[in-house]
């Protein structure tokens, strides 16, 4: 459920902006130029600081241009100035609550857990701090909890901790925030289960990751790929919302020469990923064309496509967070469904090669699951699949390329979840080799517990039978596609013609005109001043 506001103790949470922009002054234009700088900050870019110190004389009374500055010098690893531009913050605008959260961070990072209460109050309250306000932005308010509950972790008071963490749940609950609650309920367990932080922290430093390395396909360029069929130039002037006309007429394209044009397209988006990604904003209507492609080849049903798709796997975390955040373990293990689900020996061999990313591969696993929960008559070549993996780690136990304990745990925990009791010995091997990350999977007791017990939940996930179903469920459930206000800044009509005059000069599509509001994408910083993404946050709202 979504609300527009709650009643916590004593004090009213909203999601309006206007509780924030009543009490700094901020008017339409300098809203406009705290989006347009998060954007920056968000992309590190040098030239901000001078922008950022400009805005900061022009508007002295607005601390969040001071944060954002913070933030930047923070995020290019100056570390020395992130601090002292927030001090100077602080002093200068003592009611600013991120400013105080980030010395108290600092702090508690520094384990200086005594400086905490000096920096936000003895009580560890918000209404104490500010007892003028009657209202809070959800920000404010789950920012200031979350650094309480990581003060009361450092401190070991399990009870204050827990009081924190359940308003956190109940306000991540009614504003619909998305916030990940595994590190929190991970904390908490640590702390009930007396261990210390210390011990906490060398449990993980054994977790082992392979450093990713892309593999490289395609050159960089900033030239556009010359397209068999025109209307493949379609896709990138339009968002998900295309016209269902515009697909079907691609659809009804040769198939051959079509399906040279959608590996085009997916190979357009690693040669000039920096072209999209960093000289352009980011824009719904401009970088949805990757998407635009999978769906179609998942709807063409193409053995050979399952390369091309692997081959976007094989790309770096920076190219995968920019291109799909989110998607990578939510919506993409359907799309490998449909192609290659009869063809696990090649899914198999992807999730044996050398420093590729962990989301990536753990995609596979999920792959692996609902083939086994929509053909269980697979049962056995499902489980043989898993057992050939899990040997093959137990045999590379030393190979850092390959080995990956928070991915293993994931096929563990999946194996556990659909009961393959056959599969004991391999998960007992694992576990005692220490090839398993516990703060996802749980320990090897709870395992070989849960492992013989049908789970309280459903594993099954959707699996949709055409390309329009999937087209709707996107725009239904992601946020570029639900939220008001980036709809709102990624409006701006688009069309062909535009898209192939930017291509031919590779210079300057979609700059925002004088006076319009600059885009602001799932990825990037939240203009409110919390620090974290616009995802994760809720301006605008």
């Amino acid at each position: 459920m979504n609300t527009n506001n709650l009643i916590v103790s004593g004090y009213k949470i909203t999601e309006s902006n206007e509780v924030i922009n009543q009490l700094y002054g901020i008017t339409p234009e300098i809203q406009e130029k705290l989006v347009e700088m998060s954007v920056k900050v968000q992309k590190k870019k040098n030239s901000a600081i001078k922008e950022l110190n400009d805005l900061i004389k022009k508007y002295p009374f607005v601390p969040q241009f001071k944060n954002f500055l913070s933030m930047l010098y923070d995020m290019q690893g100056n570390h020395f100035m992130a601090n002292e531009v927030n001090r100077r913050l602080v002093s200068l605008h003592p009611e600013y609550l991120f400013g105080r959260l980030t010395l108290a961070n600092i702090a508690i990072a520094n384990e200086e857990y005594e400086k905490v209460p000096e920096i936000l109050c003895e009580a560890m309250e918000l209404k104490s701090m500010y007892p003028e306000r009657e209202e809070f932005h959800t920000g404010e308010v789950v920012g200031f909890l979350q650094t309480a509950f990581n003060y009361f972790i450092g401190i070991e008071d399990v009870v204050q901790a827990q009081i924190r963490l359940d308003i956190i749940e109940k306000l991540n609950k009614e504003f619909d925030l998305g916030i990940d609650m595994f590190n929190f309920d991970r904390k908490i367990m640590v702390l009930n289960l007396g261990k210390s932080l210390e011990r906490q922290e060398q449990e993980w430093s054994t977790e082992r990751t392979p450093e990713v390395i892309a593999k490289k396909i395609v050159e960089p360029t900033t030239e556009a790929p010359q397209f068999t069929h025109q209307i493949i130039n379609e896709l990138y002037c339009n968002d998900l919302n295309i016209d269902q006309q515009i697909i079907s007429e691609i659809l009804a394209l040769p198939r051959e020469t079509l399906l040279a044009d959608l590996h085009k397209v997916v190979y357009d988006s690693m040669a000039r990923h920096t072209l999209f990604m960093v000289e352009m904003d980011w824009n719904i209507k401009t970088h949805e064309f990757l998407m635009h492609a999978l769906l179609l080849l998942v709807e063409l049903k193409d053995e050979s496509s399952i390369e091309v798709i692997l081959d976007i796997l094989r790309q770096d975390s920076d190219y995968l967070e920019s291109w799909f955040s989110d998607a990578i373990t939510e919506d993409f293990w359907e799309f490998i469904y449909h192609i290659a689900n009869d063809k696990l020996d090649v899914l198999h061999k992807f999730i044996s090669e050398p420093n590729r990313n962990t989301y990536a591969r753990s995609i596979m696993t999920e792959v692996a699951q609902q083939v086994l929960i929509y053909q269980p008559k697979r049962r056995t070549e499902v489980i043989d699949w898993y057992k050939s993996i899990f040997e093959e780690w137990i045999e590379n136990e030393d190979d850092d390329s390959i080995i990956d304990t928070e991915l293993i745990a994931f096929f563990v925990s999946d194996a556990v979840n659909v009961n393959m009791i056959e599969l004991k010995p391999q998960i007992i091997q694992l576990f005692e080799l220490g090839l398993v990350a516990k703060g996802v999977s749980g320990s090897l007791e709870s395992c070989l517990k849960d492992i013989n017990r049908p789970s309280t939940y459903s594993k099954r996930k959707d699996v949709f039978a055409s390309i329009s179903e999937r087209y709707k469920y996107l725009t239904s459930t992601w946020f570029s596609y639900t939220d008001d206000d980036i709809q709102k800044y990624n409006n701006k009509d688009i069309d062909v013609d535009e898209v192939n005059e930017y291509n031919n000069q590779h210079l300057e599509m979609l700059v925002p005109p004088q006076g319009e509001k600059p885009k602001v994408g799932r990825n990037d910083a939240c203009p409110c001043g919390s620090g974290k993404k616009y995802k994760k946050c809720c301006l605008g709202k």
